[in-house]
C-alpha cells in the first residue's frame, strides 16, 4: 500500500510531477514580471522599501498560484498513481477523488457547481496520468510520445484539458467576484501562458 506520508519515488510519476511543476512556474513567470533590482536602493533606502513590497507580493502571487495550480493535478496524479500499483480499483479512485475535491457536505447551489466542473478536470487529468504511467519512456517527452502516438492526439488531449480548465476559472470567477484591480487580466494572462507553453512543448516532443 502506498504511504501517503511517503514521498513517492517512481519515476514516472515524478517525471509527471515535474511537467507540471515547470508548466506553472512557466506560466507565472510571463504573466507576472519580477521586479528588478536597482542600483539606488543600496544607497537609498525610500527606493529599497518599495522592491521590498513588490517582491513580497510577486512572491505571495507566485506561490499562491503554483500552489492552486498544482492542486488539481496532485488529486489526479495521487488516485492514478494509486490504480497504477493496483493499490485501489479505478471505481475506487473517482469515489476518492469526488470525496477529496467535495470538502463540503451540503454545499450551497455555486459552491456544487464549483466542485462537479473541478471532479471533471480532476477525472480527464486522471486518465491522461494513468495512460501515461503505463506507457513506456525513460522522461516525460518519451512517455507522451509513445502513448499519444501523434502530435495531433496530444493536442486534441490539451484542448480538451484547455477547455475544463476555463471552464472552472469561468465558474469560480463568476461565484467569488473579485475587486483586485486587473485581476482578470492577469488570469487571461496566466491561461494563454499554459497553453503557450503545452503547445512549445507538443511542438518539441513531436516535430
Amino acid at each position: 500500500m502506498t504511504d501517503k506520508k511517503a514521498d513517492i519515488t517512481d519515476p514516472r510519476y515524478n517525471k509527471i510531477l515535474s511537467y507540471e511543476k515547470n508548466t506553472s512556474e512557466e506560466a507565472i513567470s510571463k504573466a507576472i514580471k519580477k521586479p528588478k533590482v536597482s542600483f539606488w536602493m543600496f544607497f537609498f533606502p525610500f527606493v529599497f522599501l518599495p522592491f521590498m513590497w513588490e517582491m513580497d507580493r510577486y512572491k505571495t502571487a507566485t506561490y499562491g498560484f503554483n500552489d492552486g495550480y498544482a492542486y488539481t493535478k496532485k488529486i489526479a496524479l495521487n488516485a492514478a498513481y494509486k490504480v497504477y500499483t493496483k493499490e485501489i480499483t479505478e471505481e475506487k479512485a473517482f469515489q476518492e477523488i469526488k470525496e477529496t475535491i467535495k470538502t463540503q457536505p451540503d454545499p450551497d447551489p455555486t459552491v456544487l457547481l464549483i466542485f462537479e466542473k473541478q471532479i471533471e478536470e480532476v477525472n480527464l487529468l486522471y486518465r491522461h496520468y494513468l495512460a501515461l504511467l503505463n506507457s513506456n519512456g525513460d522522461n516525460y517527452k518519451q512517455l507522451v510520445i509513445n502513448h499519444y502516438k501523434s502530435y495531433d492526439k496530444f493536442v486534441e488531449f490539451l484542448n480538451q484539458l484547455d477547455e475544463t480548465e476555463k471552464e472552472v476559472s469561468k465558474v469560480v470567477r463568476s461565484t467569488f467576484k473579485s475587486d483586485v484591480e486587473g485581476l482578470p487580466e492577469l488570469i487571461e494572462k496566466i491561461e494563454k501562458a499554459i497553453v503557450e507553453y503545452r503547445l512549445e512543448c507538443a511542438k518539441k516532443y513531436f516535430h
